[in-house]
């Protein structure tokens, strides 16, 4: 639990840092320079080969399946090299056969660049399946489809530090450039890797595997993937859901300040009357504006991650994680627990979860390949279109000032684009708003942090065929979340093609109101998290502290019920056998009860909270763990007053037995040892 609570704060950190850094150069230059994509009269791409699917996870014969199709990398360019590209195909799950629906989907994943196994796992439980196949198409530069940039976040360690936000991006923009002329020099055409190449790719899927016409299911970057594919392949394609809007043009897609306000005005709308919220945004403001001013700095003995051998944190660090949470609308209770926790960080100097983060693992990316990702930006032209806007976005949100956001960095970033060839082609005929006859369902979460619903609408209202479908309270990609719901309503959807005469109620309803909670506060997880990053020897007094005790209640909690009944057969009295003890038998085994409810409803309490979200555990545990943390407080206070009776009526009569002595003092010191490290571990109910 621990090692994957510090995986995703790190990962929280890091998303923090692209997130923020997706800086770019001016659309409206890139339009004048940047010609419409020519492609060329490429013969039609050759039957696939299959090939065992290179997943770790496990899954039963014939439910997944493996395949390579071979296209050209730049199809302007007559001498293009060609390139595998990695499908996967996830059979129905319907039991009889004639249900299947002869007309697959096609999902469109994310990123760019988000590697396909994590979608072949989490897709294969999807209720889309009952009645129709899914492939997914592992994009261009990604993964199996030829990563051109594998060690792309471990190249130039050196770029890992900035003095500031602006130094930061530079050295993220050398580290893009670094991977561009790498890949380059290896023969790579890194001006081929654009969506409207991605859209000509799945058109080719789709040929290679012998389907007149299939239907598209995007999202995120799919739903821009999606909306190429209905100008590439409109006659292939016979119906298309997108959800999640990053709309074609990128029109307001990179105004990062306006959105992630919209997250936190959200969140602090629905729980202003929510004790939980009370007196919370105030704190956070000032919190907020202390890290701007005095980030923390951690030194960190690390120098293989971070060579200037210090980590630093600015106020960024409170935005991520409420931000990175509304995209899962599981997590949204939690939200004002976690900004509660690090705002009590900040104001009271505790640099522990700073600490925790700095220690952490190096992750180089694993679920997403960042030399497509940058590529694709590049060519497409979000990096020019956040340049274009960011100056403005600054003026309209100026809490995000010297925060996560440097328009020098971005216009740099922009620039590093073209000067490594890669031409941004936002504002030419193919990167405009689409309108087409083909059925369209737009789908949006309502809470949506980073595509929200003013991009979907605007997107929508420029198709000609298509329904708007907003989902309240629901976080990023609703059709994936709500499986249940969005499965019958794809599939029906699929099945009749007409928009208006679907039922989408369930879609419609959304989701409910989130229902803030309260956590029990305790610093214990991230205290232990960083032990253990720091040498995990160091955890075993605490284990053996903790884990002795709750043996010996354990034993006890058996041993007291068998030797009463062993008392009832034998039917001798209790004083004859020398076990009188003045009650603090009775004492004990209330101790090891209410000793053993402690660790009980310490874990119940970690496991409520990490199903609502991991990232929620830097907070604490679930209000179980409190009821948990008075159980072993009076268990303790149990423990002692059965030692005190013990020994004094011992000392009186002198007549208990051996036995009876060392049962109950074993019993009673390990209730008290256990009440002991709650204190000591904050893991006590005040």
């Amino acid at each position: 639990m621990i090692r994957t609570i510090t995986t995703a704060l790190a990962g929280l950190a890091a998303l923090g840092a692209s997130a923020f850094a997706q800086d770019e150069a001016p659309a409206e230059a890139a339009s004048e320079t940047a010609p419409s994509a020519l492609v060329l009269d490429w013969p039609a791409p050759a039957a696939p080969v299959d090939v065992i699917c290179p997943f770790d996870f496990d899954y039963e014969p014939g439910a997944l399946s493996c395949g390579f199709i071979t296209v050209p990398e730049n199809r302007s360019d007559p001498d293009s090299r060609m390139i595998r590209l990695h499908y996967v195909k996830i059979a129905s799950t319907a039991e009889d056969e004639s249900e299947i629906r002869p007309d697959p989907v096609i999902y469109l994943t994310g990123g760019p660049g988000v590697v396909v196994e994590g979608y072949a796992d989490r897709l294969r439980e999807h209720h889309i399946l009952e009645q129709r196949d899914l492939y997914i198409l592992e994009q261009r530069g990604i993964a199996n489809s030829g990563d051109f940039c594998p060690y792309y976040e471990a190249t130039h360690r050196d770029l890992a530090w900035g003095e500031t936000r602006l130094d930061e991006a530079i050295n993220q923009a050398e580290r893009m450039r670094e991977c561009f002329r790498a890949a380059s020099a290896a023969g790579v055409d890194v001006s081929g890797y654009s969506t409207w190449e991605n859209a000509h790719d799945l058109r080719d899927l789709r040929q290679a595997l012998g389907f007149e016409s299939w239907n598209a299911w995007g999202i995120s970057y799919g739903s821009h993937l999606g909306q190429m594919l209905m100008q590439v392949d409109p006659g292939g394609t016979r119906a298309i859901v997108i959800d999640a809007i990053v709309p074609n043009d990128l029109e307001d897609l990179m105004r990062l300040g306006r959105w992630v306000n919209r997250v936190f005005d959200n969140v602090f709308t629905t729980c202003a009357d929510d004790p939980v919220c009370d007196g919370l945004r105030p704190r956070l403001d000032a919190a907020m504006a202390q890290l701007s001013e005095n980030p923390i700095v951690i030194e960190t003995d690390n120098p293989e991650v971070y060579p200037a051998g210090q980590v630093r944190f600015g106020a960024e660090i409170l935005l991520f994680a409420p931000f990175m949470m509304m995209y899962e609308q599981d997590e949204h209770p939690a939200i004002p627990a976690v900004i509660d926790s690090l705002v009590t960080a900040v104001e009271t100097g505790d640099t522990t979860v700073f600490e925790l983060l700095a220690t952490s693992g190096f992750n180089n990316g694993s679920g997403s390949s960042q030399g497509m990702s940058s590529a694709i930006r590049c060519n497409d032209g979000y990096y020019a279109a956040q340049a274009e806007v960011i100056g403005e976005d600054l003026a309209e949100n100026p809490v995000f000032l010297n925060l996560g956001f440097s328009e020098e960095g971005s216009i740099y970033q922009a620039q590093v684009c073209e000067e490594e060839g890669l031409m941004p082609r936002r504002g030419t005929a193919e990167y405009q708003l689409v309108d087409t006859e083909l059925p369209v369902l737009v789908i949006n979460g309502a809470w949506d942090p980073v595509t929200p619903p003013p991009l979907a609408q605007r997107v929508a209202a420029n198709l000609s065929n298509a329904r708007y479908i907003e989902v309240p309270y629901s976080g990023h990609g609703p059709t994936r979340s709500l499986s249940e719901c969005a499965g019958p309503v794809l599939n029906a959807f699929f099945d009749n093609p007409d928009p208006a005469a679907l039922d989408a109620s369930c879609l419609e309803e959304g989701v409910a109101e989130p229902s803030y909670i309260t956590v029990f506060s305790t610093g214990a997880i991230l205290r232990a998290g960083l032990m253990a990053e720091d040498d995990p020897k160091t955890l075993a007094p605490a284990i053996l502290w903790f884990g002795l005790p709750t043996f010996i209640l354990l034993i006890s909690f058996f041993a007291y019920p068998f030797g009463l009944f062993a008392r009832l057969i034998d039917g001798q009295p209790v004083q004859m056998l020398g076990g009188e003890t003045g009650g603090a038998r009775a004492l004990a085994y209330l101790a090891s009860i209410l000793g053993l409810a402690f660790p009980v409803m310490l874990g119940i309490g970690g496991y409520e909270l990490s199903e609502i979200s991991q990232v929620a555990m830097l907070a604490g545990l679930s209000e179980t763990a409190a009821l948990g943390a008075w159980a072993g407080l009076v268990a303790g206070l149990a423990g002692l007053a059965a030692l005190l009776i013990l020994w004094r009526t011992q000392f009186t009569d002198g007549r208990i037995r051996i036995g009876t002595l060392l049962g109950i003092t074993l019993t009673g010191g390990a209730a008290v040892a256990l009440a002991a490290f709650g204190l000591a571990w904050d893991l006590a109910p005040f």
